[in-house]
C-alpha cells in the first residue's frame, strides 16, 4: 500500500469513531460499515463485505455501555479487513489479527479517557468563570484526542507492520490456519453471548426464544421477517409504556 492509501484508512478509522461524539453515534465504526469502506478503498469491496459481516458477529457484544471500554473494533476491523486483502489470506487471516488487535487497541481508548479526565475539570474551571469559548475548547481537544487514540494507532500499524504482518500471515502453515478457521466458526457465538449477557432479562429472554424457534422450524420466514416482527414489537411495546407513563 502506498502513504496515500494508509492515510485514507486511518482518517476513516479515526472519523469513524468521531462521529459518536459529534453525530450521535450513528454506528459508523463498527465492522459491518468499516470493512466494506475499507475494501472498497483497496479495491476489493466484495471481501471487504465478507469480512465486515463476520466480524461483526464476533464484536456484537462489544458495545460502550456506561463508562466501560470494549474491544476497539474500529481498529481491529480496519486492520483485520486490510490484512485480509493485501494478504490474500481472506476471513482467516482477518480473524488472527482483527481479534487480538481490537483488544490490545482498546488500551488507547483507555489512555484518552484518562487525559479526558483532567480537560473536564479545566472545563469546569472555565464553566464557574462563565467562560463558554473555553469549555467548547475543552470539549473540541477531548474530541481531537480520541480521534488521535484511533488515528496514530492505525497508521503506525498499516505504516510499520502492514508488510510484516503479510509475510507473517504467508509463513503461517496451513493447519495452523486451518484452527484460526475453525475458531473463527466459534467466535460469533462468543459475540452473541456477550451481546445476550448485556440484554437477557426475564421480560425480553422469552422474546429472542420465540424469534430463534422461528427462524430454526420456518426457513420461509426469513431472517426480514423476524425482524419486522421485533420490531412491531419493540413499537406496541414503547407505545404501551408510554401510554403506562402518562396514567
Amino acid at each position: 500500500m502506498n502513504f496515500f492509501t494508509i492515510l485514507i484508512i486511518s482518517l476513516i478509522t479515526g472519523l469513524a469513531y468521531l462521529q459518536r461524539r459529534a453525530l450521535g453515534d450513528c454506528q459508523l465504526e463498527r465492522p459491518l460499515v468499516l470493512g466494506p469502506v475499507v475494501g472498497l478503498i483497496l479495491g476489493d469491496f466484495m471481501t471487504g463485505l465478507q469480512v465486515g459481516a463476520s466480524l461483526e458477529l464476533v464484536f456484537m457484544g462489544a458495545q460502550a455501555i456506561g463508562g466501560s471500554v470494549p474491544s476497539n473494533v474500529a481498529i481491529g476491523s480496519a486492520l483485520g479487513t486490510t490484512v485480509a486483502i493485501t494478504s490474500g489470506t481472506g476471513l482467516e487471516g482477518a480473524m488472527a489479527i482483527a481479534v487480538p488487535v481490537a483488544v490490545v487497541a482498546s488500551t488507547f481508548e483507555m489512555f484518552a479517557k484518562t487525559i479526558c479526565a483532567f480537560t473536564v475539570h479545566i472545563a469546569d474551571k472555565y464553566a464557574n468563570d462563565d467562560n463558554s469559548r473555553g469549555i467548547s475548547m475543552m470539549m473540541h481537544l477531548g474530541n481531537f484526542i480520541h480521534f488521535l487514540a484511533y488515528f496514530v494507532p492505525t497508521f503506525l500499524a498499516l505504516y510499520f507492520g502492514a508488510s510484516y504482518v503479510t509475510e507473517l500471515m504467508n509463513a503461517v502453515p496451513d493447519n495452523i490456519m486451518a484452527g484460526i478457521q475453525a475458531v473463527g466458526n466459534l467466535l460469533p457465538a462468543l459475540g452473541f453471548g456477550l451481546l445476550l449477557n448485556n440484554l437477557a432479562t426475564k421480560q425480553f429472554i422469552p422474546y429472542f426464544f420465540i424469534g430463534f424457534a422461528i427462524a430454526a422450524y420456518v426457513p420461509a420466514f426469513g431472517v426480514m421477517g423476524i425482524a419486522f416482527l421485533g420490531i412491531a414489537y419493540v413499537s406496541l411495546y414503547a407505545l404501551s409504556d408510554r401510554n403506562e407513563e402518562e396514567n
